[in-house]
């Protein structure tokens, strides 16, 4: 292919065409498998190379295989990726952390890939330079209009289209999914005096930056405005958490729960520390076999996912204290904090966490 300055676009694989102007060029990639449906970038040798510079890897060097398809995501189709999802250079060490966290096999990226369920991969993205390049903590951090968030998010997204071959209909199994699998990057925000950051609960230092991942179904906001103290809060987290219906609850699965301000501050302020409130929360995410049978499910049916392990109440854990990521993000309103459950259980599907490589 070629741009309409003539140089030629082989990043990715396919026919060379020459196209009378970019946006014939962007068209074109639409009748490919190329695309999240949305435009792209495209991506001229240049803007690669100029991307891969700013991720300190060769571009020849491999990020990860799927054994399982025989498939290896190398740097330079990253960087094809970022580039065609309107990342900015300096975006791309976040993109490379991503993929190294997905390429780990706690994480099963080829299942998370390929299930009916439907995951997305939700990031995390916990340091100072999660700030430098302007990623959204705060208000609408899930919205539109933050190019760091869209795009990151969106490169992993187009690596798994193109490199990977997790395409509707074919490798890609969903029955639905959900908007997430458009782009879910995010940031953590600053927590209250004497709360450690994920990061550094993470055995991190202060100075790093990581990206943490989780295979997701859709995030769940949680509204808490007329009760606000700290036990009825974690009640309603955890009531949150254990939706009957999803695939994480009763069967010991990862969480992210986002603390929105409000939240945070009555937490805080009801003197409660982050391993306390995760432990309070697997506490309420667990669910009854009582609870389950009024939803109309039978625990004890052969095949059913949920956890043997129980409490001493007898129920089933959603979650252990350690499966659960507590940080704080989100904007000032009128109380609201955000759930974002997994699509499985640990056992096939953990979230990982992997530190973002800067060059020198």
């Amino acid at each position: 292919m070629q741009a309409e300055d003539g140089q030629s676009m082989t990043a990715i694989p396919g026919p060379r065409e020459l196209f009378e102007s970019t946006f014939d060029a962007v068209e074109s990639i639409f009748n490919q498998p190329w695309s999240d449906g949305l435009p792209v970038v495209p991506p001229t040798p240049d803007r690669v190379e100029e991307m891969i510079e700013a991720g300190g890897r060769e571009g020849d060097n491999a990020l990860g295989t799927i054994k399982a398809r025989d498939l290896t995501l190398y740097v330079w189709q990253a960087a094809t990726c970022a580039v065609m999802a309107g990342c900015l250079p300096s975006y791309f060490p976040v993109v490379l952390a991503t993929w190294d966290a997905m390429f780990q096999p706690a994480f099963n990226i080829n299942t998370v890939l390929s299930s009916t369920g439907g995951a997305s991969i939700a990031a995390l993205v916990s340091g100072p330079y999660a700030e430098k390049i302007g990623m959204r903590s705060g208000l609408g951090l899930f919205s539109p209009g933050n190019r760091a968030n869209a795009t990151i998010g969106r490169a992993i997204r187009l690596g798994a289209l193109t490199a990977l071959k997790a395409i509707v209909g074919e490798l890609d199994a969903s029955s639905f999914g959900h908007a997430g699998k458009y782009t879910f990057h995010f940031a953590e925000s600053t927590p209250p005096y004497g709360w450690a950051t994920l990061r550094e609960r993470l055995g991190y230092s202060l100075s790093d930056t990581t990206v943490s991942i989780l295979s997701s179904e859709a995030p769940r906001q949680v509204a808490h405005r007329f009760n606000p103290t700290a036990q009825g809060l974690l009640n309603l987290i955890g009531s949150t958490m254990k939706m009957a219906g999803g695939c994480c609850t009763g069967s010991i699965s990862p969480y992210f729960v986002l603390l929105g301000p409000e939240h945070a501050g009555v937490l805080f302020e009801g003197g409660l520390g982050l391993d306390e409130i995760q432990y309070e929360l697997s506490r309420t995410s667990a669910i009854s076999p009582d609870e389950l049978r009024a939803a109309g499910i039978e625990p004890e049916t052969p095949g059913t996912h949920f956890s043997e392990e129980r409490d001493e109440r007898g129920y089933h854990y959603s979650a252990k204290p350690e499966n659960i990521l507590v940080t704080t993000a989100g904007g000032q309103g009128a109380g609201w904090s955000m759930v974002v459950p997994s699509w499985s259980m640990c056992t096939i599907s953990d979230s990982v966490t992997w530190p973002v490589q800067l060059p020198l």
